[in-house]
C-alpha cells in the first residue's frame, strides 16, 4: 500500500516536471523580446524599456497576444 503511494507520487512529480519544462519551452519559444524594469530611483515609478528581437516586430503585428521576458535591473547602483 505504501509502495503504491510512493510510486504514484513519483510518477506525478515526474509528469509535472516534464509538463512544466514543455510549457516553459513553448512559451519562451515565441518570446518577442525583453521588457526591462529599472528601479534605480526608489522615489519614482520604475522605468520600462522594451527590447524587441529581430523578428519581434512581426510577432507583435501578427498576433493577438505576445510574450516578453521580464528583467528587473538597476542601471544606477544604489549607494
Amino acid at each position: 500500500m505504501v509502495l503504491k503511494i510512493i510510486i504514484y507520487a513519483a510518477i506525478g512529480l515526474v509528469s509535472a516536471a516534464i509538463g512544466s519544462l514543455l510549457t516553459r519551452y513553448f512559451i519562451f519559444r515565441d518570446c518577442a523580446g525583453v521588457l526591462r524594469e529599472d528601479h534605480s530611483d526608489p522615489d519614482e515609478a520604475p522605468y520600462l524599456f522594451l527590447e524587441l528581437k529581430q523578428e519581434g516586430l512581426l510577432k507583435i503585428q501578427t498576433k493577438k497576444y505576445v510574450v516578453f521576458k521580464v528583467l528587473r535591473e538597476n542601471y544606477i547602483p544604489r549607494e
